[in-house]
């Protein structure tokens, strides 16, 4: 979704400099493209915030186990 912000904003700084006059922030699809380049962001940290947890869960919990009950 990052992407698709960065094209967004692409596509109106292309728009702003050759065809348009008017401002970037009147146009609704602006803080559509800005509203998504931060959803992405947050996805990519949410992921490798789970990426370096699980990286280091896995090691924290090894128990030796000497003898079973009940068996």
């Amino acid at each position: 979704s990052f992407f698709v912000g960065f094209l967004i904003s692409l596509y109106l700084s292309i728009a702003k400099i050759f065809y348009e006059q008017t401002r970037m922030t009147d146009r609704p699809i602006f803080y559509l493209g800005l509203v998504t380049m931060i959803i992405g962001i947050q996805l990519f940290l949410t992921g490798f915030l789970a990426e370096l947890i699980s990286r280091n869960s896995s090691e924290r919990n090894f128990y030796k186990v000497e003898k079973r009950l009940n068996a």
